[in-house]
């Protein structure tokens, strides 16, 4: 038990660490010995430990709480230098345990440090998982092909959240091992359907995989040709179609779905 003045809060973390399947909490709601306790109670009982990083701790105390057998998410907002975050992705690592960075920043442009880029690059090849949007930020191809061969490299993952029309840049993401979510606008069949093809191929070479998101305006033949060869479906409102196909086609998603690497916290976070 840590030797510190207990609050009812404490004993609860604890309680929950030792009989739930999934705890998560943020880095500053508990002092450390706290946390270290209920990381240990968590991995005895078969249970996965989530800390948030508020970039507020020690990145020793996160290296201990990781090598514990804590996943660590955390980002550029709270860790602005990646290359802090690599000592913290080598204790992770010794136990199998996660390590997230979320990128919301800019990767391009004389605003970024001289030593963001190649130290995010050096992070993925420790096998970190990366994730980064377009939605506000535009991401240069070449960066993103490259941030996914060093996390393949490490054994990690880069997933990309892609905003805009289906874009070839996909199919060489996945040729370099990269994860993608879709779920920009109303696809066109006529114009998707090959390029769709060709990701999904390039995603099964590569064990890479493509995450569509779907809303009742995309078109019921496309997402179920798209799943049938090979994407995921995050169903948010069901395609336009009849009930008995959408109902299928929700339960065979419900079974096949991409591990909790192909998400930042929450299945339905899309940034």
């Amino acid at each position: 038990m840590p030797d510190t003045d207990a609050q009812p809060r404490d004993f609860e973390l604890l309680e929950r660490a030792s009989s739930s399947a999934e705890v998560t909490v943020r880095d500053d709601q508990y002092d450390f010995p706290w946390l270290l306790d209920a990381v240990h109670s968590c991995k005895r009982h078969g249970g996965r430990f989530r800390l948030v990083d508020s970039g507020k701790s020690d990145t020793v105390l996160l290296a201990w709480l990781a090598e514990a057998g804590a996943d660590i998410y955390t980002s550029d907002e709270a860790r602005p230098a990646p290359g802090d975050m690599i000592p913290v992705r080598l204790s992770a690592r010794k136990r199998g345990a996660l390590t997230f960075y979320y990128i919301g920043g800019e990767t391009t442009g004389s605003s970024v440090p001289a030593a963001f880029l190649p130290d995010l690059i050096e992070l993925g090849r420790t096998g970190a998982d990366l994730h980064l949007s377009n939605r506000e930020k535009p991401r240069d191809v070449a960066l993103l092909v490259d941030l996914a061969r060093a996390c393949t490299a490490g054994l990690g993952r880069l997933v990309y959240y892609h905003y805009g029309r289906l874009a070839e840049l996909l199919e060489d993401l996945a040729l370099a091992g990269g994860w993608a979510h879709w779920a920009s606008g109303r696809p066109s069949p006529d114009r998707d359907a090959f390029l769709l093809k060709d990701i999904l191929r390039a995603c099964r070479k590569t064990g890479a995989g493509l995450i569509l998101h779907p809303d009742a305006s995309w078109p019921l033949p496309f997402v179920k040709e798209a799943f049938e060869a090979g994407a995921f479906l995050q169903l948010q409102e069901q395609p336009a179609g009849r009930a008995s196909s959408r109902t299928s086609m929700e339960s065979e998603a419900s079974r096949r779905r991409p591990d909790v690497r192909a998400f930042y916290l929450q299945r339905d976070f899309l940034p």
